[in-house]
Formats: structure tokens, C-alpha cells, sequence
């Protein structure tokens, strides 16, 4: 944005002097926008250049135009030795071969700025209003005379209408609040988001539009913001004009003269699509993040949860069985001739035979039990609060329901062999593990198809 506008206040009435006012008015701007990071910084030789150049040319033909003023030895003394000074505090900036080419830009920006103001706007207006009508093609008995606080109020309204013009057609929502955080202004894209006009919005408390949990946390931070004269960000909701609720992210800046602080600025996005598709993405992960870890812990085979699955819900059951002082079992049970089963039938039926037994113990189990194919044609359940007698109970009525379902790839049935252990306080997994894999193998000893409990 231009750090000077030119505007009629800024005329002097001669075209000759005022296109040459112009074209540095032009060259400030530009200096200006290449400080403020807008462009390129101009190579400090070819600017220097330049401003001499320009004083040689306009300072001559002013010099010539002043002879023609009623301007006294005196004004026009002072205003010959303004030009000489332009002339050597260029030349004097030339000179500073220390400088960097920022450093440089910067002192030459700050010396036109106050030339503009002090010798344009003030020397060159008096002495053009000391000039016969002719010489600057008045019309004789118009007023001309403007103070130089008028005319650089003019052009500051003129910046500042411009300034809003921007704000106006700005993609994003914009608002500026005074040193109280009261909203002085609202664009246009704000009035269309919320559904009131500028008027309206400013005579609405703002923290009626916003969600209920979001009120007292938007306080605080533009509180903070107040207090501290700093930047910040925050995203919070925001009811529109079709009353549903919508997530904005909020950067609030401060409002600065020169050092000191005279308000906030407020550019608001509209970020609930981006919202609404995070929490979609988020649902998904989820989701697919559950089906990864189901795939992890089951065995692909049987569809029952796997060896990993057992390790960790045993030790959570167990610690959770001796903290409170709960009973637990645990059964191991393994496939009566199985390898028989493979060497006859081959791996196909024998895949089958360990599904259709994994189903036999699905059904077998109640709803707080567990399952899991614990490796080959092993399996093991997990029985939450259940003592050893209760244990024994459910192995034999799986091992009944093994021993009577006939399984179409055999022809037959197939037995089982079930080993019981139940937890003691001090045990570990190890122990309870062991103890069962012991009873299991105690049944197979004594003629399988059967339980066992040591």
C-alpha cells in the first residue's frame, strides 16, 4: 500500500512543478513497498543518481518560477538554501561507504519523507501562493490556501478510504476493534458470513454469535491480546446466517501509531470444511487403525485372537484378579492325533479341522471368556472369574461337544485334551501357563479326551 497518495491537496496549481512533485512522491512510494518487503530493494547508486538528477531539474526551474513570486529576499534565501541542503544530504549519504544497501534504502526513505512534509507540502505551497494568477493559471480570487495539517489529513482520509475499499473486497474476514476491543469496523466479508449488516454487527455484543464453550475462553484471549499489545491465534465457532454453527481460525494483531497502541486487527478464515474433513480423517484412521491391530492380534486361520492377544490379556487379567482378589482359570486344549489327522487327510482338511474346533470352543465359552489359537493345534482360553471347579465344568462341556460333532471332512468327530489351571496369589503368566500345559499333558498321558487339573 502507498505511503503517500497523491490527491488535488497535494497541487501547488503549475503543472510543471506538480509532475515534478509527483514523480518523487512516486519514488518515495516505491522506496516504501521495497522496505516494507513488497519488492526489490533499488541499488543505492542508481537512487542516488536519480535524486540528483531530479533536484538539478526541479530545483532550477523553481528557483526560476520563484523570481516570479512576491516572496521577500529573505523567504526566498531560506528556500534556495532548502534545495542546497537536499542537494548535500544526498551527497552526504553518497558518501557513507560503510552503509549496507538496506541501511542505506532506510536513511534515504526517512530523508524524503520529511522532505515531503517539510519543504512540499510547506515551502512550495507559500511560494507558489506568492505567484501571480498567470504564472500558475489561477483564476484570479481563488482560494487556494490550505494549511499543511490540512493537507496531510486529506491525505490520510484519502488513505484511509482507500485502506477500506481493500478491506471491502478482501477474501478473508476482516475487523478492527479500539483500545477497548469494541469493533470498530466489519468488511463485507464478515457481514455476508454472519448475516447483518455493518451497523447491526457493531450494535450486537459479539459473544452472542459465538458457541457457548468457546464465550469465556475468546474473552480471555482477546483480554491477553488488550494487555500484552501482541499477535495471537485461536480458532473457535462462530454462529452464521443459516444458524448452524461454523469453526473460524482467528489471527489478531495489533493496532500501533508509530510505539503506541490504538487497537486490534482481526482476519478470521472459515476453516469447518477443513474441520469437518479432519474429523472425517481422523474416523477413518481410526477405524482402519482398529482393523490393523484386530488383524495383529487374530490368527488369520481361525478368525480367534492369536498368541500376542493371549500374552497381553493375561497379564492384565492376572493383575487384575490378585488386586482385587478375584478368581481366575485358564485352559489349555489341544487336538487328540492331530498330526494323524495331516499325514491322512493332508493340510487342507487339517485347516478345516482347526476352524470347525475353533467354532466348538466359540460356542463353548460364555461371553466374559476368551478364546485363542495359541499355536499349531493348541488353543487356550482365558476364564474370568471363575474358580477351578467352575473351570473344570466348562472343559468338559467343551470337550463333550468336541467329542460329539461330526465333522464332514473327517467323516468322524475328533477328541479333544484340556488342561485346568487356576491362579494362586503369588503367580506369574508363567506359572499359570506352565501349570496348565502340565495338566494337558497329564490328560493326553492318562488316554486324551479328557480334562485334567493338577
Amino acid at each position: 500500500m502507498a505511503l503517500f497518495y497523491w490527491n488535488t491537496h497535494l497541487e501547488t496549481g503549475n503543472g510543471q512543478i506538480d509532475s515534478q512533485h509527483k514523480r518523487l512522491f512516486e519514488l518515495t512510494n516505491h522506496i516504501a513497498d521495497a522496505v516494507s518487503g513488497q519488492g526489490s530493494l533499488p541499488e543505492t547508486p542508481a537512487l542516488l543518481e536519480e535524486l540528483i538528477e531530479y533536484a538539478n531539474t526541479h530545483f532550477c526551474d523553481e528557483e526560476k518560477l520563484m523570481c516570479l513570486s512576491s516572496l521577500n529576499a529573505a523567504k526566498k534565501h531560506r528556500h534556495v538554501c532548502a534545495h542546497s541542503a537536499f542537494l548535500n544530504q544526498v551527497q552526504g549519504i553518497a558518501a557513507k561507504s560503510d552503509l549496507a544497501q538496506a541501511e542505506a534504502v532506510n536513511e534515504i526513505l526517512n530523508f524524503l519523507v520529511n522532505w515531503l512534509v517539510t519543504h512540499i507540502l510547506k515551502l512550495d505551497h507559500r511560494m507558489v501562493q506568492a505567484l501571480p494568477d498567470r504564472a500558475v493559471g489561477r483564476t484570479a480570487g481563488t482560494p487556494t490556501s490550505l494549511s499543511v495539517q490540512a493537507i496531510l489529513i486529506a491525505a490520510l482520509n484519502e488513505s484511509e478510504r482507500r485502506f477500506r475499499q481493500l478491506a471491502e473486497q478482501a477474501p478473508t474476514m476482516l475487523w478492527f476493534a479500539g483500545i477497548s476491543g469494541a469493533r470498530e469496523f466489519v468488511n463485507r466479508e464478515w457481514t455476508e458470513f454472519i448475516g447483518l449488516t455493518e451497523t447491526e454487527m457493531k450494535a450486537t455484543d459479539w459473544s452472542s454469535f459465538l458457541h457457548q464453550d468457546d464465550r469465556e475462553r475468546y474473552r480471555a484471549f482477546l483480554e491477553e491480546r488488550l494487555l500484552r499489545h501482541d499477535a495471537g491465534l485461536i480458532e473457535y465457532r462462530i454462529r452464521a446466517k443459516d444458524g448452524h454453527m461454523k469453526w473460524v481460525v482467528e489471527k489478531v494483531m495489533p493496532r500501533l501509531d508509530g510505539e503506541r497502541f490504538v487497537g486490534l486487527i482481526g482476519a478470521d478464515t472459515d476453516i469447518t470444511a477443513m474441520k469437518e474433513t479432519t474429523a472425517t480423517l481422523e474416523r477413518l484412521v481410526a477405524q482402519r487403525t482398529e482393523q490393523l491391530e484386530r488383524l495383529v492380534k487374530s490368527d488369520s486361520l481361525t478368525g480367534l485372537l492369536n498368541r500376542r492377544a493371549f500374552d497381553e490379556r493375561l497379564d492384565l487379567e492376572i493383575h487384575r484378579a490378585q488386586r482385587y482378589k478375584r478368581p481366575l482359570s485358564l485352559l489349555f486344549i489341544d487336538i487328540d492325533h492331530f498330526k494323524l489327522v495331516n499325514d491322512r487327510h493332508g493340510h487342507v482338511i487339517g485347516d478345516e479341522v482347526l476352524r470347525a474346533m475353533a467354532t466348538i470352543l466359540r460356542n463353548g465359552l460364555r461371553a466374559t471368556d476368551a478364546a485363542y489359537r495359541y499355536g499349531g493345534e493348541e488353543f487356550a482360553a482365558i476364564l474370568v472369574e471363575t474358580d477351578k471347579l467352575e473351570a473344570l465344568s466348562i472343559a468338559e462341556r467343551i470337550r463333550v461337544a468336541a467329542e460329539n460333532t461330526r465333522l464332514e471332512q473327517l467323516g468322524e468327530s475328533t477328541t479333544i485334551s484340556i488342561g485346568i489351571s487356576s491362579l494362586h496369589s503369588e503367580d506369574l503368566a508363567v506359572d499359570l501357563i506352565q501349570r496348565a500345559d502340565d495338566s494337558m499333558y497329564v490328560a493326553k498321558k492318562n488316554g486324551r479326551n479328557r480334562s485334567h487339573m493338577n
